[in-house]
C-alpha cells in the first residue's frame, strides 16, 4: 500500500507545538503506510487501551454529533473490559454480542490534521520492503457520506475465535470452518486430547527443509514454522508457555543439540503430571548448564537450581528459606551432564542427612521434587502461572483456590487443570476477551496462521526480534514480563511494520500472504468488510477503527466506497486491521 493510498481522514485535529511542521508528522505516518489522520487514530486507540504512543500525545476527538453514538470505551489488558458497539459488559458472565447501529452522521467537511512528533526512534522499513513514498494524497473536498457495514458477530465466533487465540495461535477461514462443525466442546476436546491427532504433514516439512539446529536461527526458524503449519495448536502454545517458566537461553548453553532437546522434552510433557515433568527438567542436559547444575558437587554445593526450582519453578517467592536452599542443593549433588546428556556421579552426590520443607531424610533430587509438588503454595503458584497466562491479569481468589485444588486432586495433571480453564465460565467472560497483550511471537505466528502463509520461517526470528522477544533467548532465569512490557515506541512501529511485511511488502519468497487475497473475482465491498473483519476481529471491531477503514476506501474512489475492491484495495484492508489496537490484543 503506497504512501497517496490512504486519505487524511477529515475532521480530525491534534495539538502541536513549537518547532514541529504538519509534514514531519505525515512524514512519519507515510513511513508506516498511513495517512495522518489514520495515524492518528490508531495512536488515540491505542492511549485509550494504556499502551504508550510512539508520537506526542493528541488531543482528545471532538464529541460525535447529536444522534451519534460515542466512541466505545477503552479495553484496558488485565480489566474489566468496558462496552464496545458489538460486545457486551455483564462482569464475570459469557460473552454475548449487542446489536449495533446500521448507519453513522455524515463525516463533517474536511479538516487539516496537524501532530507533534516526540523525540525518539522513526519506522524502521519493513524486511525486503520498499519505503512507501511519503507525500500525502488529499482527499476530496466534498466527500460523500460513507456507508457503514457494521459484522454482527455470533455468540458462537466470539467464543471460538477467543479459543482458538488463547489455546493456540489464531485460525484461518478454513481451519474456523472445520472449528465450528465440531462446535465449542469438540474444539476443546480436540485442543485437548492432541496426542490423538496426526501432524505427520509438519513433520515431513521440517524433515524435508534440512534446518541448522546447531545454530540459534535454525532452531527459531524450525520452532516457528512447527508453531504456524502445526495440527496441534495447543501443544505448541504449551511449549511457549512452559519456555517462558522453566527457562534456559542458548547465550549460555551454546549446544543447538541440548537446546532442541530441551524443546521437544517441553513438547513431550507439555499436559503431563508436574512431578514427573519437573524430574525430567532437573535432568535436561540445556537445564543443568543454564542453572549450573553441572558445577554442583558434595565438596560445593551449587545453589542455583536449587532455588529456581523453588521460587520460578514451583512455590514462588517467599515460601522458603535459604536453609531449604542449602538442603535442596545438596540433594542435588552429582547431578551431571556430558556429551551425551545427563549422568548421575554417585562419588559426587552428598548421601547424608538432609532436612528440607520440615521433611526428614536421604533425599535426593527426585525426593525433592516430590516434596515441592506436595505443597500448597505450589498449587497456588501453578495455578495463577496458568490462569493469568490463558486468561487474564487479576484472578479472583476463589479461581485460584478451586485451580489449585484440581493440581492436588488430580495428582498435579496440567492436563486437568487446562481442561477446567477452557471450560470455565471466567475464561469466556468479558474479563477475558481481548484483554490480554499478543507477546510478539504469538502476533507473527497468529498472523501468518490467519493469514494462510506460506513461509519457511527464515523471517520470523529477526521478526520477533526486533519487537523484544528472541526465541530461545531469555532476557534472564524468570522470561519475558510480558503484558504491557510489550508495547514502546519502538516495538509498536515494529508490530505496523509486521503488518506492513504481511500485506504489502516483505519478501513473497520467505513470508508470501498471497493465498488470502487470491480471488477470482473482485469482491464486493461489504463481503470482503464483513469476511476480513470477521476473520482477524471475530466481527467486533469499534466503530472509531472501522472508521478508518472506510475513508481509506472512499478516498481510493473519488470520495465514494467502491462496489468493489481490487487486489491493492484488499491488501490495505487487511493491512489496516492487522496494525489495529484491537489485533495486538488477544
Amino acid at each position: 500500500m503506497q504512501r497517496g493510498d490512504e486519505p487524511q481522514r477529515p475532521g480530525r485535529q491534534v495539538s502541536t507545538s513549537a518547532g514541529v511542521s504538519r509534514r514531519e508528522f505525515l512524514v512519519r505516518a507515510g513511513a508506516l503506510g498511513l495517512s495522518g489522520s489514520a495515524l492518528l487514530l490508531f495512536l488515540q486507540a491505542c492511549q485509550a487501551r494504556g499502551l504508550p504512543s510512539p508520537v506526542a500525545p493528541v488531543a482528545t476527538p471532538p464529541a460525535p454529533p447529536p444522534g451519534a453514538n460515542a466512541p466505545p470505551p477503552s479495553i484496558l489488558p488485565g480489566a474489566t473490559i468496558r462496552p464496545t458497539p458489538s460486545f457486551p459488559v455483564a462482569p464475570a458472565q459469557p460473552i454475548e454480542p449487542v446489536s449495533t447501529p446500521a448507519t453513522v452522521p455524515t463525516p463533517p467537511a474536511p479538516t487539516p490534521a496537524v501532530a507533534t512528533p516526540a523525540p525518539g526512534p522513526t519506522a524502521t522499513p519493513a524486511l525486503g520492503a520498499a519505503q512507501p513514498t511519503p507525500e500525502p494524497r488529499v482527499p476530496p473536498s466534498n466527500p460523500q457520506p460513507l456507508p457503514v457495514v457494521y459484522v454482527q458477530p455470533t455468540q458462537e465466533r466470539l467464543r471460538l475465535g477467543h479459543l482458538l487465540r488463547r489455546a493456540g495461535f489464531g485460525a484461518s477461514h478454513e481451519e474456523m470452518e472445520r472449528y465450528r462443525k465440531l462446535g465449542l466442546d469438540g474444539t476443546v476436546d480436540y485442543l485437548i486430547e492432541y496426542q490423538d491427532v496426526d501432524d505427520f504433514r509438519l513433520e515431513e516439512r521440517l524433515a524435508g527443509m534440512e534446518l541448522d539446529l546447531e545454530r540459534i536461527r535454525g532452531l527459531q526458524q524450525w520452532w516457528f514454522l512447527r508453531m504456524v503449519y502445526t495440527q496441534r495448536p495447543l501443544q505448541e502454545k504449551m511449549v511457549l508457555f512452559w519456555h517462558g517458566l522453566l527457562t534456559s537461553g542458548f547465550p549460555k548453553v551454546k549446544r543447538g543439540p541440548m537446546m532442541h532437546r530441551q524443546n521437544q522434552l517441553l513438547r513431550a510433557y507439555a499436559l503431563e503430571g508436574y512431578d514427573v515433568f519437573l524430574k525430567a527438567v532437573s535432568r535436561d542436559p540445556a537445564m543443568l548448564i543454564w542453572l549450573d547444575s553441572r558445577k554442583n558437587r558434595k565438596s560445593a554445593p551449587n545453589e542455583n537450581y536449587a532455588r529456581e526450582l523453588m521460587e520460578l519453578f514451583s512455590m514462588g517467592v517467599g515460601t522458603f528459606s535459604e536453609f531449604d536452599v542449602r538442603e535442596a542443593a545438596r540433594a542435588f549433588t552429582g547431578w551431571f551432564v556430558n556429551r551425551n546428556g545427563f549422568v548421575f556421579r554417585s562419588n559426587q552426590h552428598d548421601h547424608g542427612l538432609k532436612s528440607f520443607l520440615g521433611r526428614r531424610g536421604n533425599f535426593d533430587g527426585d525426593d525433592i521434587v516430590d516434596i515441592i509438588v506436595q505443597q500448597p503454595a505450589t498449587g497456588d503458584y501453578m495455578a495463577r502461572r496458568l490462569f493469568t497466562f490463558f486468561v487474564h491479569d487479576n484472578p479472583d481468589p476463589d479461581s485460584i483456590a478451586a485451580l489449585a485444588g484440581l493440581f492436588r486432586d488430580s495428582g498435579y495433571s496440567i492436563k486437568a487443570m487446562m481442561r477446567h480453564i477452557l471450560t470455565s465460565q471466567e475464561f469466556y467472560s468479558p474479563r477475558a476477551y481481548r484483554a490480554k497483550m499478543k507477546s510478539p511471537v504469538e502476533l507473527i505466528v497468529g498472523a501468518a496462521r490467519t493469514m494462510g502463509a506460506d513461509t519457511d520461517g527464515r523471517l520470523m526470528g529477526r521478526l520477533a526480534d526486533q519487537m523484544g522477544q528472541t526465541l530461545l533467548s531469555p532476557p534472564d532465569v524468570s522470561g519475558w514480563p510480558g503484558g504491557a512490557a510489550w508495547i514502546n515506541s519502538t516495538t509498536l512501529l515494529q508490530r505496523m511494520n509486521l503488518a506492513y511485511t504481511l500485506t504489502v511488502g516483505g519478501s513473497r519468497r520467505a513470508l508470501d500472504t498471497r493465498q488470502l487475497f487470491q480471488r477470482p473475482d473482485q469482491p464486493g465491498t461489504k463481503e470482503a468488510t464483513e469476511r476480513f473483519i470477521s476473520l482477524f476481529l471475530d466481527g467486533s471491531m469499534p466503530r472509531e477503527e472501522q472508521d478508518v477503514l472506510w475513508a481509506y476506501l472512499a478516498a481510493r474512489n473519488g470520495g465514494r466506497i467502491p462496489t468493489a475492491l481490487d487486489q491493492r484495495a484488499l491488501r490495505g484492508l487487511v493491512y489496516l486491521l492487522i496494525s489495529s489496537p484491537d489485533y495486538q490484543l488477544a
